[in-house]
This record gives structure tokens, sequence and C-alpha cells, in this order.
């Protein structure tokens, strides 16, 4: 045994040299791990724009008041159109009334037929076009703009940037829309919306943290962000930052009707049917949204009020209709619901296909699924499905409709893989008050 002949002394400093450099280590390890989490910069709201629903909704009006006389007397200008159209859009985003919309593309059509050629409101046309879901009309707009003689400026093309992206979404082609998304300067929302719907909320949620602290943002702007936070936690089952969210989004832009039927609908999640009946009556008494319908007739089943159910299941087709009349593309999606809701499967099925054929990405390709599963087509569905399940698109919906098909063919074994894939990304996927669901899924 080889035996330390250095003095005493020396060995006695080296270990205490040794301890220190112990003890300084293990100081820094236990601050590096017991550290305060960052802090993360306050959301600082601006004083511009409108203080609530009611208020922003009677600025739209005066504005639009002001610009009809302006647009008589201009018949030819096509800019003053498109403003009154900007409006129209804005209005039309903030109440869900569809003949804003109508009203919006009657403008922009009179200003395209009125604009000399390389000129007109085409990028106007194609955001439009995207959010009533016409995406080959929205396309078409594009190619217009790139025939321009003069190159757009930097601003328009991250507009276009962002359409194509979005086309590119709504067709499934995950990839392109991500790359697009990805190229504009500054992420927005639209990123965050990808992300969630990719099996990335986490991602999606860090990303709209950084997004409404990048400034100063308007309450309504404030609200939206809020809002969307709040689907991508009742998406994966987070009931209560869900929640949370809703009524950040109503203190941020009080009155809007379309968070306070995502509040009344925590309320029915929770089994609180009376309440949530009460809510969502409250807001369709200020919004002819037929979505509102369909939620309370949900309810009324629920209670076992059958006349209830009939009643409001009916204003809910006749409002469907309408919109299917006035837009079809951008009514077929909440229309497929309904049928599936309250109405047949023939016609579920109809419209499915109608809106799979025009938009065939995640959304779609669910309800088609379902659709195809009431008319007893499992195989079908399933075969939907699979390709679903097999692209970037993730969603606990996906598996349920899955599980449906697979328990029809007689595959139990497959169908609990599913429904566990399912409760995975959505404890309350199984939930009874799950088909409750009208609004953020």
């Amino acid at each position: 045994m080889r035996v330390d002949q250095r003095p005493l002394a020396e060995r006695a400093l080296v270990w205490l040299v040794f301890a220190a450099v112990l003890i300084f280590a293990a100081a820094r390890f236990a601050e590096k791990w017991s550290a305060p989490p960052r802090i993360e910069a306050p959301i600082r709201q601006s004083s511009a724009g409108a203080r609530d629903y009611d208020a922003a909704i009677a600025h739209i009006d005066r504005l639009i008041a002001g610009l009809r006389p302006l647009a008589d007397q201009q018949p030819d200008d096509w800019l003053m159109r498109e403003r009154i159209a900007h409006q129209l859009i804005a209005r039309a985003r903030l109440s869900g009334d569809f003949r804003d919309y109508v009203q919006a593309q009657q403008q922009l059509s009179a200003g395209l037929a009125s604009a000399t050629p390389g000129s007109g409101p085409h990028l106007s046309q194609a955001a439009l076009a995207l959010s009533t879901h016409r995406l080959a009309l929205t396309e078409r707009m594009l190619e217009a703009i790139d025939r321009y003689a003069v190159p757009p400026e930097a601003e328009v093309r991250e507009g276009l940037t962002g359409l194509r992206g979005d086309i590119a979404f709504y067709r499934g082609r995950y990839r392109a829309a991500v790359a697009a998304y990805a190229a504009l300067p500054q992420p927005d929302q639209r990123m965050a919306i990808f992300l969630a719907k990719t099996g990335q909320p986490e991602q999606a949620l860090g990303l709209l943290n950084r997004i409404e602290r990048s400034g100063l943002l308007t309450g309504q702007m404030l609200a939206q962000i809020a809002l969307l936070r709040g689907t991508i936690e009742l998406q994966r089952g987070s009931w209560d930052a869900a929640e949370a969210a809703f009524g950040e989004a109503d203190r941020r832009f009080p009155r809007w009707w379309l968070v306070a039927a995502h509040r009344a609908q925590m309320q029915a999640l929770r089994g609180r049917t009376r309440q949530a009946i009460r809510a969502f009556e409250a807001v369709a008494r200020r919004n002819d949204d037929p979505a509102l319908r369909d939620a309370i007739a949900s309810l009324y089943r629920a209670a076992g009020d059958y006349a209830g159910t009939e009643l409001w299941a009916g204003r809910a087709a006749q409002g469907w209709a309408e919109r299917l009349k006035l837009l079809p593309e951008a009514a077929l999606g909440h229309a497929v619901e309904h049928e599936l809701a309250f109405g047949t499967p023939a016609r579920a099925l109809e419209l499915a296909r109608r809106d799979f054929a025009l938009r065939p990405h995640g959304a779609t390709a669910i309800a088609l699924g379902w659709a195809l599963i009431a008319n007893n087509r499992p195989a079908e569905a399933l075969k939907i499905i699979d390709a679903v399940n097999g692209s970037s698109w993730q969603s606990a919906e996906q598996h349920l409709v899955a599980a449906r098909a697979h328990a029809l063919l007689g595959d139990s074994g497959a169908a609990e893989a599913e429904q566990d894939e399912a409760l995975a990304l959505n404890p309350h996927a199984l939930d009874a008050t799950a088909t409750l669901l009208w609004y953020g899924h």
C-alpha cells in the first residue's frame, strides 16, 4: 500500500481546498436549480381602441355611415369602396354576421370592376375570400397581385406570404404552411394555431405569451389572444386554464358575445346545465349566431326537455339554411355539426363531403369521418381518419372517430387503443358533457 509522504499540514491544506471546491460547486448547483422562475414582462394594454364590444361596433357603424356618402359621390373610386369593405369585414369578424361579409363582397366586387388593369383591391378580396373559406378565389387574387407591373411593397408581400400559408394549411399541406408562417418577420397567431393543431400546445401558448407582450396592444387584440389561449387549453383538457383565459378575454374586451359563449360553454362542460342555458340564452338575445341556438338545443336535450330541444334546433336549422344561401363555403363546417346533432345523416354527409373537397385538412376530415359513421360507413371513415393520423394534425377527436369506427367494425382492441390516444391528448375527451362542445374545438 502506497502511503502519502507529504507533511500533514500540506495534506490538510489540500483537503481544505478540495472541500471548498465541493462547497462552491454545490452552492452553484443549488443556485441554478432553486433560482426563482424568470418573471415575464407585464402585458401592456393600449388606451387606443374601443373599450368594449358595444363601443367597437358603434365606432365601426359611424365610420361606415360616414364613408357611404363619399363612395356614392365617387362611384368609380375603388379605394373608397375598399375602405368601406374593410369596416364591414371588421364588423363581421366581431359580430359573426354573414350579411356584413356579403356587403363587403359587394363593395369589393364593385371596386374590382371599376379598377384599371393592374390595380384594385386584390389583397382585400383575397383576405375576405380566405375568411369565408373560398380558397380558389383567394389564389386568383394572389395571382393577380403577382402580375402587377410594380412589385408590391414589403408589407404587402408579407400579407401574401401569410395568405399562401393559410391556403396550404387548409389544403392539408402542413409543411408548406409552416414554412410560409416561419418566413414572416414576426410570427403571429396563425403560427400559434398551427402549433396547437399539430400537437405542440406548449409552444403555441409560449408564442401567444410573446405576442401579447410584444408591445402596446388594444383590448380587443388582447381578448383575441386570450380567447385563442383558452381554446388551446380547452382542446387539451385544461379546463381551469381555459376558463381563466376566457375570463381574461372578457376583462380585456367586455361584452363580446363570442367570449360570453365560451364562458357559458364552460358551465355546460362542468355539468351546470341550467346555468349554462340561462347564460347561452342571454347571449342569444344579443346575437343570432345559429351555433348559439345549437348549443341551447343540446343543453335542453341534456336536461331532458325535448320541447325546448325542438324549438331551438328548429331555429338553428333556419339560421344555417340562411347562411348556406348567403355564403355556403363559410357555413358548411358548422352546418355539418348541426345536421349530425339535430338533422339527418344523409344531409350531414352531403355537406361534409362538400366541405372536405374545398378544404381537405384535419378539421373537415374529422367532420367527414363522423358523417360517414352516422351513415354506417365505418370502413370509409377509418380510411379518412387514418390519413389524418398519418399527418401532422393531432387532436383527441380524430382518435375518437377512429375508436368508433373500429368498434363498429368489431375490433375492440383497436378501439380501446384509439380511446387511450384520445385521452392522452385530452383527459376530458370521453366525458359525458363532451357533446356540449360547440365553441373552441
